[in-house]
Order: C-alpha cells, then structure tokens, then sequence
C-alpha cells in the first residue's frame, strides 16, 4: 500500500490542487475558524478581523487559519484567535466542518468551525484590527464565513437552554433579572418574566443560594448560581419560556 503524499498544481496558479500517491483528490489544506460571540449593548455580537490577503481581500473575516500538522484542531483554532485578537484561552467547542470543494477559490479547503461565548471587555481594540459587530448587521464577508456565523448564532441560541454556556457572563451569583437581561441580549427578544423564571429554575442549571441582593430600590432579589462551572448540559431538555406581549 503506498503511503499518501500531496502533490500541487504548477506554482503560480491561483486554484489549488492536490491528490494522494494513489490518484485520488485530496484537500490542499485544513483551515480552523473560531466563531467567537458576546453580548454588547443588548445585542449579540461576533469577533471579526480584516483580511488583508486573497482571497476576498478587504472583507471581514472569522479570525482563523491553516492547520498546523503539528496540531489538533482546538490547538489551531486558539493559537489563531489568541495571534489575530490578542485574547487568551477561551473554552471552545466544536460548531461544524464545512467540506463543500468549491467552498473557498483556492481549492479544496476544508473549514473546521469552533464556537465560544466570552465576555467583551477581554478584547483589547487599541491592541489588534480584531472588531465586535452585531450579528444582525454584518458587513461583507469572506469566503462562507457568514453562513458559518448564522449557524453559529442557531447553535449558541439553542444552547442557551440546556447548557451552562453562560456561565463565565454571569457573576458567580446572580439575580434572575440579571440573567434574563442577558439571556435576551443573546437571543435578541424579550421574554415573559414569570415563564423565564420557571424555565430556568426548571432547567437543573442553576439553584437559589439562600441570599439576597438588594438593590438602590424595589424589593431584595433572590441569588443564584450555576450548579457547575465547568461546560456541562442539563439532563432535561428545557422549552424555550414565553415571549413578552406574547
């Protein structure tokens, strides 16, 4: 059995081509792209960074690259986002592989999708060309880069129920007024107080402490956390709570 190699096309074309010591076509490359979200002023926003190189030079991109053969993909995926956005470790996981050939003009380049939900203020933006924009308004992107994104958001809002994937958004102990008030900056509509409450009580992820906060006015709130810390997923599968007005 012969071993597999990558061959390319002449040098100086444009399209990419590769194939294995038996013939068969073969990706010219792996990219890794992290998908990398926070709520700003009540709305959901994703990391970009301008691409300077072909192709779609000029665009805005997700702040990835090429696979390493000394690297796991998560492995890619951080040194990247830490490389193009000067943030640190972040817990990633990952969204999709997007395979089509005709993905990118290159050639046959795979994307392999990482998502993530940080807070922010950990961007520093006088240190990097790394840029927030809210979902809702993107500019032009590179590539397939805003279909990857769109799914992004699909996946974060469906989590939103059933995972702790808010966890590092939150204070260790929070109000439910808090909570809402985030939840609904990541989903981008508001909800029914008394059902939020109950669906997120009901969802086995967080638990009342037994404190109170009390606020400048009103009546003291009740406390909360997260049963755990760490990424972990509810053992029910919670409905998503009534909308306000709804």
């Amino acid at each position: 059995m012969s071993t597999p190699g990558l061959t390319s096309s002449a040098a100086g074309s444009s399209q990419v081509e590769a194939a294995n010591t038996e013939g068969y076509e073969a990706p010219a490359g792996i990219t890794v792209d992290p998908v990398v979200f926070a709520p700003r002023a009540g709305r959901l926003c994703v990391l970009l960074v301008p691409r300077h190189l072909p192709p779609d030079a000029g665009r805005w991109a997700l702040p990835g690259g090429f696979m390493s053969r000394h690297e796991a993909p998560e492995e890619t995926a951080q040194r990247k986002l830490t490389e193009k956005t000067a943030v640190g470790h972040v817990y990633l996981e990952q969204l999709a592989t997007y395979g089509s050939p005709h993905r990118d003009p290159r050639g046959w380049i795979p994307a392999i999708a990482y998502l993530a939900l940080i807070d922010s203020a950990v961007l520093r933006e006088d240190e990097t060309e790394a840029r927030w924009f809210p979902v809702d308004e993107l500019p032009p992107l590179a590539i397939d880069h805003e279909r990857i994104v769109h799914e992004g958001v699909e996946r974060l809002r469906g989590k939103l129920w059933y995972s702790n994937i808010a966890v590092g958004l939150l204070p260790e102990r929070f109000t439910l007024a808090q909570a809402r008030q985030l939840y609904e900056s990541i989903t981008g509509v508001r909800h029914e107080v008394s059902n939020f409450r109950r669906t997120l009580e009901q969802s086995g992820l967080i638990r009342a402490t037994g404190e109170v906060h009390q606020g400048p006015t009103g009546r003291p709130a009740r406390l909360y956390e997260f049963i755990e810390r760490t990424p972990s997923w509810s053992r029910r599968r919670s409905r998503i709570p009534a909308l306000a007005g709804s």
